[in-house]
């Protein structure tokens, strides 16, 4: 990297502590819907930070539900999570690194596998819609995470070469797009994905102080 240009932040998990809203709605409605249970490290392992089709798949081979009913499920997990989203917390670091790179001129977008309407809702909540310049997400790809596409979206909407950005991600499909897509990973994971198996991915940096690292990078210790 010549000169960090920007950081590009997943949305869920990652700047807000979403993961664990998802994981406990789903959980609540899997059991009202269909009497079972749902296991959290299967859900970890095979729905937490992926997207909307790969969790229609999920239900359908575990649990036999049917495309009709997993559209009935969806919209009313969507409808459930969207009012919860409020009470989700900011994770740590984060305000203070958003407000640090704006104070250094270094550009910030968010790269998600979410809808674009939770994420500017959930950023203007928590203040933060200030300092993102630019929102890329599946909605505007043919390929979502895993794949780098929102992530390379969202360096060319910011106008940045993604190898002078950072990329911060949670869970392990963002990580691979955000590898894969030339930017230097930094893994933050929160108590949902520090259950997931990184083996594999290739990242810079795990589980650190979010601040004192990017600065080391902006002053290229």
């Amino acid at each position: 990297m010549k000169k960090l240009e920007a950081v590009i932040f997943d949305f869920d998990g990652t700047i807000v502590d979403t993961e664990k809203v998802y994981y406990e709605n789903m959980r609540d409605l899997t059991e009202e819907v269909l009497g079972t249970k749902l296991d959290k490290m299967d859900y970890i392992e095979n729905v937490s930070g992926t997207n909307e089709e790969t969790s229609r798949r999920y239900y359908n081979k575990r649990f036999g539900m049917s495309d009709k009913d997993y559209d009935k499920f969806e919209e009313e997990i969507t409808r459930r999570i969207f009012e919860n989203y409020h009470s989700a917390p900011v994770l740590p670091g984060i305000a203070e690194v958003m407000e640090y790179l704006h104070e250094i001129g270094v550009k910030m977008a968010v790269a998600s596998n979410g809808k674009e309407e939770h994420i500017r809702t959930g950023l203007k909540r928590k203040g933060f819609e200030k300092y993102i310049g630019a929102i890329a997400t599946k909605e505007e790809v043919e390929n979502p995470k895993p794949a780098s596409d929102v992530y390379l979206l969202a360096a060319n909407k910011l106008g940045v070469n993604i190898e002078n950005s950072i990329a911060i991600e949670d869970s392990k499909p963002g990580a691979i797009g955000a590898s894969k897509s030339g930017a230097t990973l930094i893994l933050q994971t929160n108590d949902i994905t520090k259950y997931m198996d990184f083996t594999g991915v290739q990242y810079a940096y795990k589980d650190v102080d979010l601040l004192e690292t990017i600065k080391d990078v902006v002053e290229n210790k």
